[in-house]
């Protein structure tokens, strides 16, 4: 599935009210944090965007952007770079130790909110910028998460916020068992049925995934090439 829109929490604000029937003021901040809370249980890849972006290197390094929440893509020059490990870019300030070269591609690991790459970029280089595809988490005019405009995330977002709200006055003594044991299967029910709805690939996702799995020749080099080629068929050559 692909997510065509989005909603503000004032959506679900709104249908909170109309749902439970509450007659005294919601606490907006609360709603903001459970709401952020369930989206990133449901944690379903479409719900976030792809968002691409040059990120200009400063000694090997570049701060991530504001929103991101995963990296999808990244490459050099036009070469992605492979993931490596502190061990392997670590240069150990001491005499004759310096970062490990072992391969002739580029590498890079994320260190907190920072990219660290083994590029050096010297000043009379054109070509400075890294270029990255993430996981961006899409934020209204406010900073606030928005939400996939699906029934499924809709519900589940206000089941997790009044499943909260529950077990505050359940902790408290002022709500029955039976009343947080719904309210935790409404939850639990909803969260699965937004992540199953988001992950629910269409037709030509479907189509993809097929030619991926009926190749028989495995393509061992495809992040080289971005994957680009595994969803074409194999040519079958006659001798």
């Amino acid at each position: 599935m692909s997510i065509v829109g989005y909603v503000t929490i004032d959506s679900v604000i709104a249908k909170l009210y109309r749902d439970l029937g509450i007659n005294t003021e919601l606490n907006e901040g609360h709603i903001v944090e459970f709401v952020a809370e369930a989206l990133d249980k449901i944690g379903a890849y479409s719900q976030y965007q792809e968002i691409k972006d040059c990120l200009k290197l400063e000694n090997g390094r570049v701060k991530l952007p504001t929103n991101f929440y995963r990296i999808k893509d990244i490459s050099y020059n036009n070469i992605p770079l492979h993931w490596a490990s502190l061990s392997l870019l670590t240069a150990y300030s001491c005499e004759g130790s310096n970062i490990p070269q072992c391969c002739t591609e580029n590498s890079f690991y994320i260190d907190g909110c920072y990219i660290v790459t083994d590029i050096e970029i010297t000043n009379n280089e054109s070509i400075q910028n890294l270029n990255i595809v993430y996981l961006g988490v899409p934020v209204d005019d406010n900073g606030y998460p928005l939400i996939p405009d699906d029934v499924y995330f809709m519900e589940a977002c206000a089941k997790y916020v009044t499943y909260m709200i529950d077990y505050r006055e359940w902790r408290k003594g002022n709500i029955a068992d039976k009343v947080i044991q719904k309210s935790e299967q409404d939850w639990l029910f909803y969260v699965n049925s937004a992540r199953g709805s988001a992950n629910m690939p269409n037709t030509a996702q479907l189509e993809n995934l097929k030619n991926i799995w009926v190749k028989l020749i495995p393509d061992q080099n495809g992040y080289n090439s971005s994957f680009r080629n595994n969803p074409r068929q194999e040519r079958r050559i006659r001798y």
